[in-house]
């Protein structure tokens, strides 16, 4: 898709040429206008002017100014948004006197050759006299061209807006599919509707209907389609735990947790299923890779105006193959990838993901986003969330 930037170059600029030469042909027809009322009130006086003489007389100042007064409109169609900015300010002025003076001088010369006895007169008299007398008919013209530019400015900046604003809808609605995708891992998937197969095969009834309840409750948070895109933190947490209660249901005792949200922060809103794909990470690369046991701490709290999030386990360094060293803001892992792309586009800037060394072994995620709070409509919670399994 072409940027916004360059789409109003390329609207625009035909625009800029069309509205030039407009005013360059209106300048010459108001020349025209000029040599048809010299060549009438000579008639009228009983000395009628030749067509020669009219037209030197009359047309070099017109001509300069259809020269001219379109870069005023050029200048005045600049590539930033319309405001008066001191530095276009003082473009125009300079502009003006510049095109003001230049016809002045050229008025001052052609009205010698209809009126000789101004040769008598100093030049400088002559310039600044022409100046004067024509500073109106300047000033009409100059200011028309200037609205002129003005409008086509502001017409090209909501052009611009518009552009940008549905290009942007664009990404969102494609960060969000992604995201989509990457909530709840098809592996993932397979593997716990495998599992619920064999805890009915092994006849326990009160484990797979558990298994089923903490996956359900995933996929209607995943799939649920009435645009909530936000959730409360102790939800958020409590979706995490169900997560990881089923893969405790794979891996048994080899996989610990330990799960903790902070009052002050508990209401607070976090998109949903943030956690997930970074806890799933975690799982990937610690039992997933052969380690024997695993421990998975996720922790909410409060820091200054902001909320933070933490996940952090004591297997093997998530990604570490892909961080530079000494670079502790970056990782390339689908996981933090998705999740990084989900943060950039609620919350631009005011959020961030980094990916920290864990003293001994493992990793630790650090998320911060702003602090957001609002009536949500709760979800069923985990009455084991705040729990440490054992």
């Amino acid at each position: 898709m072409m940027r916004a930037s360059e789409t109003s170059s390329a609207t625009t600029g035909p625009l800029s040429w069309t509205a030039g030469s407009i005013v360059a042909f209106a300048c010459l027809a108001l020349g025209g206008i000029s040599a048809l009322e010299m060549r009438y009130v000579s008639i009228a006086h009983g000395q009628p002017m030749s067509w020669s003489l009219v037209l030197v007389a009359t047309m070099p100042r017109w001509v300069l100014l259809s020269a001219s007064l379109p870069l005023a409109l050029w200048v005045g169609v600049s590539p930033t948004p319309p405001r008066l900015r001191m530095w276009t300010v003082a473009q125009h002025v300079a502009l003006f006197l510049s095109i003001s003076w230049l016809h002045a001088a050229a008025t001052a010369w052609t009205t010698g050759l209809t009126s000789p006895i101004s040769f008598f007169f100093p030049w400088s008299a002559r310039l600044v006299r022409a100046w004067y007398s024509m500073m109106p008919t300047m000033v009409s013209l100059y200011g028309a061209v200037f609205i002129a530019a003005w409008g086509m400015a502001e017409a090209r900046e909501r052009e611009r807006r518009t552009l940008r604003a549905s290009q942007l809808e664009t990404q969102l609605q494609a960060a969000r599919l992604e995201a989509l995708r990457a909530k709840l891992h098809p592996h993932f998937l397979y593997n716990t509707l495998n599992g619920i197969a064999a805890l009915v095969a092994d006849v326990q009834p009160e484990r797979a209907v558990a298994a089923l309840e903490h996956l359900s409750e995933l996929l209607h948070a995943s799939l649920r389609d009435d645009a909530r895109e936000e959730i409360a933190v102790v939800e958020e947490v409590a979706l995490t735990e169900r997560y990881l209660a089923l893969q405790r249901m794979r891996f048994g005792e080899r996989l610990q947790y330990d799960l903790r949200v902070a009052p002050d922060v508990a209401d607070c809103l976090v998109p949903v299923l943030l956690l997930q794909p970074l806890v799933e990470n975690a799982v990937v690369h610690g039992l997933d890779a052969g380690i024997e046991r695993l421990h998975i701490a996720v922790v909410a709290q409060s820091r200054a105006d902001e909320v933070e999030l933490l996940v952090e386990n004591d297997g093997t360094p998530l990604e570490v193959d892909h961080v530079p060293a000494g670079d502790t803001t970056t990782g390339s892992g689908v996981g933090l990838a998705a999740t990084r792309a989900r943060l950039a586009t609620a919350y631009g800037d005011s959020a961030s993901l980094r990916l920290l060394p864990r003293e001994g072994s493992g990793v630790r995620v650090r998320i911060t986003l702003p602090r957001s709070v609002r009536a949500v409509e709760l979800l069923p919670r985990s009455p084991h969330v705040l729990a440490e399994a054992s």
